[in-house]
Protein backbone atom coordinates (compact mmCIF):
# COMPACT_ATOMS: atom_id res chain seq x y z
CA UNK A 1 0.00 0.00 0.00
CA UNK A 2 1.51 3.26 -1.01
CA UNK A 3 2.14 6.15 1.49
CA UNK A 4 -0.40 8.66 0.03
CA UNK A 5 -3.30 5.65 0.73
CA UNK A 6 -2.06 5.21 3.89
CA UNK A 7 -2.03 8.82 4.60
CA UNK A 8 -5.51 9.06 3.22
CA UNK A 9 -6.52 6.14 5.74
CA UNK A 10 -5.02 7.65 9.02
CA UNK A 11 -6.88 11.35 8.22
CA UNK A 12 -10.13 9.48 7.46
CA UNK A 13 -9.57 7.32 10.76
CA UNK A 14 -8.60 10.63 12.40
CA UNK A 15 -11.82 12.06 11.12
CA UNK A 16 -14.26 9.59 12.10
CA UNK A 17 -12.15 9.56 15.90
CA UNK A 18 -13.44 13.13 16.14
CA UNK A 19 -16.99 12.63 15.58
CA UNK A 20 -17.71 9.79 17.92
CA UNK A 21 -15.55 12.35 20.27
CA UNK A 22 -18.21 15.09 19.71
CA UNK A 23 -20.86 12.63 19.26
CA UNK A 24 -19.91 11.28 22.67
CA UNK A 25 -19.58 14.62 24.16
CA UNK A 26 -23.21 15.89 22.83
CA UNK A 27 -25.00 12.55 24.18
CA UNK A 28 -23.21 12.53 27.87
CA UNK A 29 -24.39 16.51 27.31
CA UNK A 30 -28.10 15.53 26.59
CA UNK A 31 -27.66 13.09 29.31
CA UNK A 32 -26.53 15.09 32.31
CA UNK A 33 -29.92 17.19 31.18
CA UNK A 34 -32.72 15.18 30.26
CA UNK A 35 -31.86 12.14 33.15
CA UNK A 36 -32.77 14.48 36.40
CA UNK A 37 -35.72 16.07 34.47
CA UNK A 38 -36.58 12.20 33.85
CA UNK A 39 -36.34 11.14 37.44
CA UNK A 40 -39.22 13.70 38.01
CA UNK A 41 -41.09 12.88 35.48
CA UNK A 42 -40.69 8.95 36.90
CA UNK A 43 -41.45 9.73 40.79
CA UNK A 44 -44.30 12.44 39.80
CA UNK A 45 -46.62 9.69 38.13
CA UNK A 46 -45.41 6.57 40.04
CA UNK A 47 -48.03 5.52 42.53
CA UNK A 48 -46.54 3.32 45.36
CA UNK A 49 -42.38 4.04 44.34
CA UNK A 50 -40.94 6.93 46.53
CA UNK A 51 -37.96 8.86 46.14
CA UNK A 52 -34.81 6.94 48.02
CA UNK A 53 -36.09 3.56 47.42
CA UNK A 54 -33.65 0.29 47.63
CA UNK A 55 -33.73 -0.27 43.79
CA UNK A 56 -35.99 2.23 42.30
CA UNK A 57 -37.69 0.84 39.21
CA UNK A 58 -36.42 2.36 35.58
CA UNK A 59 -39.72 2.82 34.48
CA UNK A 60 -42.90 4.64 36.72
CA UNK A 61 -44.57 1.94 38.51
CA UNK A 62 -48.19 2.11 38.46
CA UNK A 63 -48.30 5.01 36.59
CA UNK A 64 -51.06 7.38 37.58
CA UNK A 65 -51.59 11.49 37.28
CA UNK A 66 -53.56 11.59 40.49
CA UNK A 67 -50.95 13.87 42.12
CA UNK A 68 -51.26 16.18 39.33
CA UNK A 69 -54.57 16.09 39.64
CA UNK A 70 -54.41 16.99 43.65
CA UNK A 71 -52.37 20.17 42.25
CA UNK A 72 -55.05 21.12 39.07
CA UNK A 73 -57.78 20.93 41.49
CA UNK A 74 -55.88 23.06 44.66
CA UNK A 75 -57.26 27.17 43.93
CA UNK A 76 -54.93 28.35 45.19
CA UNK A 77 -52.25 26.52 43.27
CA UNK A 78 -52.99 28.63 40.12
CA UNK A 79 -52.70 31.84 42.67
CA UNK A 80 -49.20 31.28 43.23
CA UNK A 81 -47.95 30.06 39.59
CA UNK A 82 -49.64 33.48 38.51
CA UNK A 83 -48.20 35.49 41.49
CA UNK A 84 -45.06 33.57 40.47
CA UNK A 85 -45.04 34.65 36.50
CA UNK A 86 -46.19 38.34 37.19
CA UNK A 87 -42.53 38.76 39.33
CA UNK A 88 -40.73 37.33 37.30
CA UNK A 89 -41.78 39.05 34.35
CA UNK A 90 -41.97 42.32 36.05
CA UNK A 91 -38.27 41.78 36.84
CA UNK A 92 -37.38 40.87 33.58
CA UNK A 93 -38.85 43.97 32.25
CA UNK A 94 -37.38 46.46 35.23
CA UNK A 95 -34.15 45.19 34.65
CA UNK A 96 -34.15 45.38 31.34
CA UNK A 97 -35.49 49.04 31.39
CA UNK A 98 -33.00 49.84 34.38
CA UNK A 99 -29.87 47.68 33.21
CA UNK A 100 -29.70 48.37 29.66
CA UNK A 101 -29.39 51.67 29.37
CA UNK A 102 -27.36 51.78 32.39
CA UNK A 103 -24.95 49.35 30.51
CA UNK A 104 -24.89 51.41 26.82
CA UNK A 105 -23.59 54.73 28.95
CA UNK A 106 -20.90 52.52 30.41
CA UNK A 107 -19.91 51.34 27.95
CA UNK A 108 -19.83 53.80 25.50
CA UNK A 109 -19.15 57.26 27.36
CA UNK A 110 -16.46 58.11 30.44
CA UNK A 111 -18.19 57.95 33.15
CA UNK A 112 -16.31 59.25 36.63
CA UNK A 113 -15.28 56.82 38.73
CA UNK A 114 -16.47 54.31 36.50
CA UNK A 115 -14.44 51.44 38.16
CA UNK A 116 -15.66 52.58 41.33
CA UNK A 117 -19.58 52.44 40.15
CA UNK A 118 -18.49 48.58 38.31
CA UNK A 119 -17.00 47.29 41.80
CA UNK A 120 -20.07 48.43 43.55
CA UNK A 121 -22.32 46.88 41.46
CA UNK A 122 -20.29 43.38 41.46
CA UNK A 123 -20.41 43.75 45.41
CA UNK A 124 -24.20 43.36 45.43
CA UNK A 125 -23.51 40.17 44.16
CA UNK A 126 -20.43 39.08 46.69
CA UNK A 127 -22.41 38.49 49.61
CA UNK A 128 -24.82 35.69 50.32
CA UNK A 129 -28.73 36.89 49.77
CA UNK A 130 -29.13 35.50 53.35
CA UNK A 131 -26.78 38.16 54.70
CA UNK A 132 -28.51 41.12 52.71
CA UNK A 133 -31.93 40.08 52.46
CA UNK A 134 -32.07 41.38 56.48
CA UNK A 135 -31.78 45.52 55.46
CA UNK A 136 -33.14 45.12 52.45
CA UNK A 137 -36.44 43.58 54.15
CA UNK A 138 -36.49 46.20 57.10
CA UNK A 139 -36.14 49.10 54.36
CA UNK A 140 -39.13 47.68 52.26
CA UNK A 141 -41.18 46.77 55.14
CA UNK A 142 -40.43 50.53 56.51
CA UNK A 143 -41.28 51.97 53.18
CA UNK A 144 -44.67 49.65 52.69
CA UNK A 145 -43.22 47.42 50.24
CA UNK A 146 -43.89 44.44 51.82
CA UNK A 147 -46.78 41.84 50.77
CA UNK A 148 -46.35 43.47 47.59
CA UNK A 149 -45.77 42.62 44.09
CA UNK A 150 -43.25 45.73 43.13
CA UNK A 151 -41.45 45.24 46.51
CA UNK A 152 -40.41 41.85 45.39
CA UNK A 153 -40.12 42.84 42.23
CA UNK A 154 -37.94 45.64 43.09
CA UNK A 155 -36.10 43.26 45.54
CA UNK A 156 -35.16 40.70 42.66
CA UNK A 157 -34.37 43.35 40.53
CA UNK A 158 -31.11 44.11 43.40
CA UNK A 159 -30.61 40.08 42.73
CA UNK A 160 -30.66 40.78 38.90
CA UNK A 161 -28.87 43.92 38.16
CA UNK A 162 -25.27 43.83 38.32
CA UNK A 163 -25.73 40.45 35.64
CA UNK A 164 -27.95 42.16 33.08
CA UNK A 165 -25.59 45.51 33.72
CA UNK A 166 -22.56 43.29 32.67
CA UNK A 167 -23.96 40.84 29.87
CA UNK A 168 -24.92 44.25 28.16
CA UNK A 169 -22.27 46.21 28.91
CA UNK A 170 -20.22 42.82 27.08
CA UNK A 171 -22.68 43.42 24.01
CA UNK A 172 -21.97 47.08 23.75
CA UNK A 173 -18.52 47.08 23.96
CA UNK A 174 -18.15 44.31 21.01
CA UNK A 175 -20.26 46.78 18.81
CA UNK A 176 -17.71 48.47 16.70
CA UNK A 177 -17.88 52.34 17.06
CA UNK A 178 -18.03 53.04 12.88
CA UNK A 179 -21.29 51.81 13.00
CA UNK A 180 -22.42 54.54 15.45
CA UNK A 181 -20.24 56.90 14.17
CA UNK A 182 -21.97 56.15 10.84
CA UNK A 183 -25.49 56.72 11.41
CA UNK A 184 -24.19 60.15 13.14
CA UNK A 185 -22.66 61.17 9.69
CA UNK A 186 -26.82 59.89 8.51
CA UNK A 187 -28.01 62.23 10.46
CA UNK A 188 -29.10 60.03 13.29
CA UNK A 189 -29.71 61.36 16.60
CA UNK A 190 -29.16 59.87 19.96
CA UNK A 191 -32.27 57.76 20.57
CA UNK A 192 -32.05 56.67 16.52
CA UNK A 193 -28.34 55.07 17.48
CA UNK A 194 -29.59 53.35 20.45
CA UNK A 195 -32.54 51.52 19.54
CA UNK A 196 -31.93 51.44 15.44
CA UNK A 197 -28.76 50.82 15.06
CA UNK A 198 -27.37 49.25 18.59
CA UNK A 199 -29.79 47.91 20.59
CA UNK A 200 -30.79 44.90 17.87
CA UNK A 201 -27.10 43.88 17.85
CA UNK A 202 -27.28 43.16 21.24
CA UNK A 203 -30.62 40.80 21.22
CA UNK A 204 -28.62 37.32 21.23
CA UNK A 205 -26.58 38.74 24.65
CA UNK A 206 -30.12 40.36 26.29
CA UNK A 207 -32.32 37.24 25.62
CA UNK A 208 -29.32 35.70 27.57
CA UNK A 209 -29.70 38.13 30.21
CA UNK A 210 -33.57 37.50 30.50
CA UNK A 211 -33.26 34.19 30.86
CA UNK A 212 -31.07 34.43 33.67
CA UNK A 213 -33.23 37.10 35.12
CA UNK A 214 -36.69 34.84 34.89
CA UNK A 215 -34.50 31.81 36.17
CA UNK A 216 -33.59 34.10 39.02
CA UNK A 217 -36.90 35.28 40.07
CA UNK A 218 -38.87 32.06 39.59
CA UNK A 219 -36.37 29.92 41.96
CA UNK A 220 -35.70 32.38 44.71
CA UNK A 221 -36.81 31.95 47.88
CA UNK A 222 -35.14 33.90 50.69
CA UNK A 223 -36.11 37.16 49.26
CA UNK A 224 -39.44 36.29 48.83
CA UNK A 225 -40.11 34.28 52.03
CA UNK A 226 -38.90 37.38 54.41
CA UNK A 227 -41.34 39.95 52.08
CA UNK A 228 -44.43 37.56 51.21
CA UNK A 229 -43.73 34.87 53.75
CA UNK A 230 -46.89 35.99 55.93
CA UNK A 231 -48.86 38.13 53.81
CA UNK A 232 -51.70 37.36 50.53
CA UNK A 233 -49.26 37.11 48.23
CA UNK A 234 -47.34 33.61 47.48
CA UNK A 235 -45.47 32.22 45.18
CA UNK A 236 -44.12 28.53 44.12
CA UNK A 237 -41.08 28.45 46.06
CA UNK A 238 -43.30 29.23 49.42
CA UNK A 239 -46.07 26.76 48.15
CA UNK A 240 -43.92 24.20 47.83
CA UNK A 241 -41.89 25.06 51.43
CA UNK A 242 -45.52 24.85 53.08
CA UNK A 243 -46.41 21.34 51.25
CA UNK A 244 -42.73 20.65 52.91
CA UNK A 245 -44.13 21.61 56.55
CA UNK A 246 -46.31 18.63 56.54
CA UNK A 247 -44.33 15.91 55.25
CA UNK A 248 -46.11 15.52 51.72
CA UNK A 249 -45.93 11.88 49.77
CA UNK A 250 -42.52 12.67 47.80
CA UNK A 251 -44.06 11.77 44.32
CA UNK A 252 -46.23 15.28 45.06
CA UNK A 253 -43.23 16.73 45.81
CA UNK A 254 -41.68 15.44 41.93
CA UNK A 255 -44.70 16.81 40.37
CA UNK A 256 -44.53 20.18 42.05
CA UNK A 257 -40.86 20.52 41.05
CA UNK A 258 -41.65 19.50 37.71
CA UNK A 259 -44.59 22.14 37.33
CA UNK A 260 -42.20 24.84 38.85
CA UNK A 261 -39.40 23.51 36.25
CA UNK A 262 -41.39 23.40 32.90
CA UNK A 263 -42.07 27.09 32.82
CA UNK A 264 -38.94 28.27 33.28
CA UNK A 265 -38.22 25.78 29.74
CA UNK A 266 -41.49 27.08 27.74
CA UNK A 267 -39.75 30.53 28.43
CA UNK A 268 -36.15 30.10 27.23
CA UNK A 269 -37.80 28.05 24.04
CA UNK A 270 -40.68 31.06 23.58
CA UNK A 271 -37.15 33.84 23.14
CA UNK A 272 -34.71 31.42 21.06
CA UNK A 273 -36.26 33.03 17.96
CA UNK A 274 -35.43 36.34 18.90
CA UNK A 275 -31.96 35.03 19.76
CA UNK A 276 -31.80 34.16 16.31
CA UNK A 277 -33.34 37.41 14.84
CA UNK A 278 -31.01 39.22 16.72
CA UNK A 279 -28.20 37.32 15.55
CA UNK A 280 -29.67 37.65 11.92
CA UNK A 281 -29.64 41.12 11.81
CA UNK A 282 -26.18 41.83 13.28
CA UNK A 283 -24.82 40.28 10.41
CA UNK A 284 -27.23 42.19 8.08
CA UNK A 285 -25.75 45.26 9.72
Amino acid sequence: MSDTAQRVRALRAERYARRAVWAGGIATAVLLVLAPLYVLVKYAVSANVAMGHVAPPIWPDQPTFRYFMYLFTDQRFYAVVVNSLVIALGTVALSAALGVPAAFVLARYRVPFRKTVLLGLMSVRLFPDIASVIPVAEFFIRVGAHNTYWGVIMAHTLLALPYVIFIAMAAFESIPRDLEEQAMVMGANGFQRFFVVLLPLTVPALVAAAIYTFLLSWDEFVFSYFLLGLGRISTLTLYLNERLNYSPPQNLLAALSLCLSLPVIVFSLAIQKYNITGVTSGAVK
